[in-house]
């Protein structure tokens, strides 16, 4: 569920496999039967949900980029006026983020379902078994995909529920449409054989290339070719992203208008006509702009004529200077995040031999010249390809057949992916000045020595490669009293710490922040059953219990697992701290 667009696709996993895109939402304005994807919208009547996708009039107060107040962390939370609108909004309903995505899941799994059901006939639910697949932005806090997850589930969405990154799941539409031999990337007739060999060039075994979303947001994404009978890739570079986007291009926009206008009479004009014209700019102006001196213009109900700013008639006229500066502005910071990007890839004795253009604002073609123009002469081909827009929604049906487990595929595509963060658990170790342990951190432990607490045992590095199916293990220690008598559970939490920098510090210090915590319970006679030992300083009776604490990465997030003496414990969860 992109930030403001929503897509659909599903697949019969059997057969052909085919997978179809569903691109007939109900669209009451629109001349235009078909649209790849719904806009991420919905309203409410008496705290009910009323309107969402393109049925929200232009009136109604409405919930734009709900999903990104899913995520604490996002900046974008105070830096967009239609996230800034909808937190507001929040406090009138008295509805959290959560609740608001899960109505949105709601309203789009019943249409999906209504899709298949005309397509696979009335009974198809006693036919088939579920699956679903969300993506999510590969920037997004573990906090904020597991609220996805959690409205998604609220929405009566199946148990069957998993999550993979949006550029993961684009890359794997866009390569998987090549390798298939299917003719994704555009160009002239006189053109696509050439394109198509030198995209076929850049997709050798050991050959690396960049996947960049565009959309509201962009999201970078870099792999190496590890084979191509079957396609394989390895994730070659921490992914990267920022707040550059479409999005800022109606923000820029929006406050060009009001700066001809004069702010006190855009004020006046009534939020709908404002509504129409940037939905206007949206549709005959942004998709369209190719860089070009072509004059545009846009319909604004109740601006006052002035023939000097080039407003007449409710109709303003976009000057082409000040089109390309606005673009320019966004393009820009785009293109510093995929040099960046190409960098860290650099950084892993790799070249970069194409760029991949995918995403609503991916498929722009001054987008694609400025980027074109930007590496001229370094090698890197920056292709765009057909179905842009829909290329994640499409990837990640295909991820879900590849990750089902009637899949026939011996390899997944991704075999491994490069951490974005440090993880690790805080613990205690016997106190050595010479490892750096401080006084602060000094206590006697229960066997009368001297231990460091708030130490770090790092599971993972920033950057470290990730195999497909790769599990964590480590062990965890737990001194404890119980009695004869005791009954019941005894609860244990283990807390996994993460963090950002490159260099993770050895001692818990204010860059480390808890990511979540892992909650087990054991029987007290079970516990009871471990030998005892006396504290020799405090003579109290003590019992130490270890456990085997398993973390299993995938594409974008993480299962935890706990075992006691080669057994799962029953009751294992893990709580995500909210990071706002």
């Amino acid at each position: 569920m992109p930030s403001r667009h929503s897509g659909a696709s599903w697949a019969v996993n059997g057969g052909t496999k085919q997978v179809r895109l569903i691109n007939d939402w109900p669209n009451p304005n629109s001349s235009v039967a078909n649209a790849e994807k719904v806009p991420t919208i919905i309203s409410y009547q008496n705290h009910r949900p009323h309107n969402w996708g393109y049925n929200v009039e232009l009136t109604e107060q409405s919930f734009k980029w709900f999903k990104i107040l899913l995520d604490p962390t996002h900046t974008t939370n105070k830096n967009v006026e239609p996230v800034v609108t909808s937190s507001k909004l929040l406090g009138v309903l008295h509805k959290t983020a959560e609740e608001i995505a899960a109505d949105y899941f709601r309203l789009l799994w019943q249409y999906i379902q209504d899709d298949i059901q005309r397509v696979k006939g009335d009974n198809w639910r006693s036919i088939y078994t579920l699956k679903v697949v969300l993506t999510v932005p590969a920037i997004w806090s573990a906090t904020a995909k597991e609220r996805t997850l959690n409205a998604a589930q609220a929405a009566g969405l199946p148990e069957n529920l998993t999550l993979v990154t949006e550029p993961e799941a684009a890359a794997l539409a866009v390569l998987k449409d090549r390798n298939e031999g299917d003719e994704p990337l555009q160009a002239g007739h006189n053109r696509l054989m050439l394109h198509r060999k030198k995209a076929d060039n850049c997709c050798k075994p050991g050959d690396a290339f960049t996947v960049c979303d565009a959309g509201g947001g962009t999201d970078l994404i870099s792999y190496k070719v590890k084979d191509i009978n079957p396609l394989q890739l390895e994730e070659c570079a921490v992914g990267d992203g920022g707040l550059c986007g479409s999005v800022f291009l109606d923000s820029a926009f929006e406050k060009y208008v009001e700066t001809i206008v004069g702010k006190a009479q855009y004020s006046q004009i009534k939020v709908k006509a404002r509504k129409k014209m940037l939905r206007e700019f949206e549709m005959s102006v942004k998709r369209c702009y190719t860089g070009d001196d072509k004059e545009y213009s846009v319909d604004l109900q109740g601006v006052e004529d002035d023939p000097e700013q080039g407003i007449d008639d409710d109709t303003i006229k976009l000057k082409p200077s000040m089109l390309k500066t606005v673009f320019d502005h966004v393009i820009n910071q785009i293109i510093n995040l995929v040099d960046r990007q190409i960098e860290e890839v650099a950084e892993q004795d790799l070249q970069v031999k194409a760029i991949l253009l995918v995403g609503g604002f991916g498929a722009n073609k001054y987008m694609h010249q400025r980027l074109k123009d930007a590496h001229k002469g370094n090698g890197v081909e920056v292709l765009q390809v057909n179905g842009a827009w829909s290329s994640i929604c499409r990837g990640a049906t295909m991820w879900g057949l590849e990750n089902s487990k009637k899949s026939t595929a011996t390899k997944k595509t991704v075999a491994a992916r490069v951490s974005r963060h440090n993880y690790g658990i805080c613990v205690s170790w016997p106190f050595d000045p010479a490892q750096g342990h401080q006084l602060v951190d000094r206590y006697r432990g229960t066997r009368g020595e001297w231990r460091a607490n708030n130490q770090m045992s790092w599971l993972l590095q920033k950057g470290e490669r990730i195999e497909e199916g790769r599990v964590l293990r480590q062990q965890l220690a737990h001194s404890l009293q119980v009695g004869f008598l005791d009954s019941g559970l005894r609860y244990f939490t283990q807390t996994l710490q993460y963090c950002a920098d490159d260099d993770a510090p050895r001692r818990k210090e204010n860059n480390v922040k808890e990511l979540c915590t892992v909650t087990y319970g054991i029987d007290c006679t079970t516990l009871w059953m471990e030998a005892s030992y006396k504290d020799p300083v405090t003579k109290q009776k003590w019992r130490d219990a270890t456990f085997d604490l398993e973390i299993t990465l995938d594409s974008a997030i993480l299962h935890f697992t706990v075992f006691y003496k080669g057994n799962q414990v029953a009751y294992t969860k893990a709580d995500y701290k909210d990071q706002s």
